[in-house]
């Protein structure tokens, strides 16, 4: 079966990665030829030109009607004898509908849609261009419900498959003592908040949750690593930090390239996300053993149960975030009881080779899995 796997984000954060993961698992298939399509100049690009997979580029955003492109990828899906096209960013689903009136080879039109799907989507516009998908593939139960509320797709053609995450490396102690003492990390407790750096992430709010705590007489740490994609907000944290004695307490970090490692230097993991999609940074900690603490909106709810796999706070408020840092902090039993039901939740429900497998199955029948 040949696969044609389409993303033209010029960015490369989990719905990017993914795409670049699930390409090469299936380059590594012996029933599977892979190929795709991503934006020129990219990380992702090259990414992708490293699998050493038939490539096609585009030099920028497609746009809304995006004529010329969409000939051009409709030859493409030609050239390759494509099957099936499976789209990761909404953006080009515009493309792949156009691309799929032009072809002269029929193919099967796959989305795997990670963000979600406020209003109703019932227009002419949508109902093209939503109409084209042979399957939508949604990545928890809050996007399958919001598809069947808002999409014009009988409800046959919408799945929910969770991400998967694969088997982090075994925990090395002498590596993981080298990374603290490089970090500067001794006995204190240390949450980590791991992710882009932006305001919709809400990094602000875990600094307020610890400068309540401050108050309370308890002192906790935060490592914060991802890359600033709004530098001005991150300018604002650290300024929040000077002003509210905060300065010995939260380090700031660039994107690493080996998470699991820094995971392991951890007491506790924060996703303080205002409606998360998934949260898949929280599987990865659950794998690590390492306590995790979410928001409960969007799918958090679907990977943290409260109080037994994890512990949810209310959504941007500082102080129930605090709450649970402190019930944390002051419980190493809650500690290991959750770190442990986390980390067999982890194991089961979001295995990377099983998800992938479901995924492909779904592209196989006329129906896929539904829901799952």
């Amino acid at each position: 079966m040949k696969i044609l796997e389409l993303c033209l984000s010029p960015d490369f954060g989990g719905l990017e990665i993914h795409m670049r993961d699930f390409t090469a698992w299936l380059a590594r298939r012996a029933d599977c030829a892979p190929c795709a399509a991503v934006q020129e100049n990219t990380r992702l690009h090259r990414a992708l030109a490293a699998l050493n997979v038939p490539l096609l580029t585009f030099p920028a955003k497609a746009g809304k009607f995006p004529l010329a492109k969409a000939r051009l990828l409709a030859k493409f899906i030609e050239a390759q004898a494509v099957d099936i096209v499976h789209a990761h960013w909404k953006y080009d689903l515009p493309l792949t509908a156009l691309a799929k009136r032009f072809s002269k080879r029929p193919f099967r039109l796959f989305h795997t849609r990670q963000m979600s799907l406020p209003g109703k989507k019932f227009d002419p516009y949508h109902r093209f261009v939503y109409g084209a998908l042979d399957g939508f593939i949604a990545i928890t139960q809050y996007i399958a419900r919001q598809a069947r509320e808002n999409l014009p797709l009988p409800a046959e053609r919408i799945h929910q498959i969770y991400y998967g995450v694969a088997a982090p490396p075994p925990v090395d102690p002498e590596a993981t003592a080298g990374l603290k003492r490089e970090l500067g990390i001794g006995e204190e407790f240390v949450v980590g908040l791991l992710g882009r750096i932006s305001e919709f992430k809400g990094q602000r709010l875990l600094l307020e949750a610890l400068h309540r705590l401050n108050r309370e007489g308890i002192r906790l740490h935060a490592l914060i690593v991802g890359e600033a994609f709004e530098p001005e907000y991150l300018t604002g944290l650290q300024q929040f930090v000077q002003e509210n004695g905060l300065a010995g307490q939260v380090q700031f970090r660039d994107f690493h390239p080996r998470p699991y490692e820094l995971m392991a230097c951890l007491d506790a993991l924060a996703l303080t996300t205002k409606r998360e999609t998934f949260g898949l940074v929280l599987i990865e900690a659950m794998q690590v053993g390492i306590p995790v603490i979410g928001s409960d909106a969007g799918g958090v709810p679907e990977i943290i149960d409260h109080e037994q796999t994890g512990l949810l706070f209310e959504s941007w408020n500082a102080a129930s975030l605090a709450q649970a840092l402190k019930r944390l902090y002051l419980d190493p039993d809650l500690r290991r009881r959750i770190a442990a039901a986390g980390k067999r939740k982890a194991r089961e429900n979001f295995d990377l080779e099983k998800q992938y497998q479901k995924v492909l199955q779904t592209f196989r029948e006329p129906h896929g899995w539904g829901e799952l």
